[in-house]
């Protein structure tokens, strides 16, 4: 929905959009939580700029309705494995329903480039790259050999990951993308 070619509310759809992210990230690094408050208005927000912006209306909530599932159940998935909070995964399906399908499903794909760069810097800051990179061969190569029972990393060595900053950056990516034109996949 939102691109070069925008009208009026497709532009405060993008002006709601940047909100979100850039309150997200402030959050998510000062406090390590992305607020309900924040994503479930921005959520209908969306929505209803969706219904507004494209004609038919049909087409607008169906794009912004994909947006928020494809969003939504993506992370989902890794919250059920403990592997992320809440926050970040309605973080993702609000920027979906912001933004529509195409741009969500280029957000999700920046956003784990992002969170890899991140996660790599974060294990570089606090010398802990190499321990990392062990657990995890260790990890792999254990869960490869059908006869040797799967090492799981010890939570309690990993530290707080802002993924709210990598999602948030991901969609801004996409988002930019989209309205220069030009797509890097």
């Amino acid at each position: 929905m939102i691109g070069p070619e925008a009208g009026t509310w497709q532009w405060v759809a993008l002006g709601a959009t940047v909100f979100v992210m850039v309150t997200a990230t402030v959050s998510d690094l000062r406090h390590g939580r992305i607020p309900n408050w924040l994503t479930y208005p921005a959520t209908v927000f969306g929505i209803g700029v969706h219904i507004l912006a494209v004609a038919p209306w049909t087409e607008g909530l169906k794009d912004s309705l994909l947006g928020l599932l494809l969003g939504f159940g993506i992370l989902f998935l890794a919250y059920m494995f403990g592997g992320i909070g809440g926050g970040d995964v309605k973080l993702a399906g609000c920027l979906g329903a912001l933004v529509g399908l195409d741009v969500t499903g280029l957000g999700l794909l920046y956003m784990g480039l992002l969170g890899g760069l991140i996660a790599f810097g974060i294990m570089i800051w606090k010398g802990k790259l190499f321990a990392s990179l062990r657990r995890m061969g260790r990890f792999f190569f254990t869960a490869l050999i059908p006869f040797l029972e799967t090492e799981m990393p010890d939570e309690r060595d990993s530290d707080p990951f802002p993924l709210g900053v990598a999602i948030s950056g991901g969609f801004a990516w996409a988002i930019a993308e989209h309205f220069a034109g030009a797509q890097l996949f």
